[in-house]
């Protein structure tokens, strides 16, 4: 198998409808199945993402192929918004991706906290990677995996 080489680069104001229409090729199922789908909900769900903290934005060959959060907390690291375009899932990217968030936590001796969707099936990839369920209700559930 060939390596994966990407770039990792903050977001822009010219990523904002990229990084919308990312969110919803990869979420749109779950959202729908948990909440139904409102386009004008969703818009205003991404924008305050976007005020609250921009995320990074994946490249390989210098497309965008996704985007992930990182914030590291006094007592945690939360990794979130994680977005692949469906070309570029299920061929290792997201391990990684994780791999490196993995070892950063490592690093700082801090455990990694997410959350996601019920449905989306980007649980099974936390769950190999020894992500564990904290808690979880009818529409999101919460995982943790603890430092090393």
């Amino acid at each position: 198998m060939k390596p994966i080489l990407y770039e990792i680069r903050p977001a822009t104001e010219n990523d904002f409808t990229f990084l919308y229409q990312l969110r919803e090729l990869a979420l749109r199922k779950a959202v729908e199945a948990v909440f139904g789908w409102d386009e004008n909900i969703q818009m205003g769900v991404c924008a305050q993402e976007w005020e609250e903290a921009r995320p990074d934005i994946l490249e390989i060959n210098g497309k965008r192929v996704g985007s992930y959060l990182v914030q590291q907390n006094p007592n945690h690291i939360y990794f979130g918004r994680f977005y692949l375009l469906p070309e570029f899932q299920g061929q290792g990217l997201g391990n990684l991706i994780l791999d490196d968030i993995l070892a950063l936590a490592d690093h700082k001796n801090l455990p990694i906290k997410l959350c996601h969707l019920q449905g989306n099936r980007v649980s099974s990839l936390y769950t190999r990677l020894g992500f564990k369920i904290l808690s979880e209700d009818a529409e999101f559930v919460h995982m943790m995996r603890p430092s090393k």
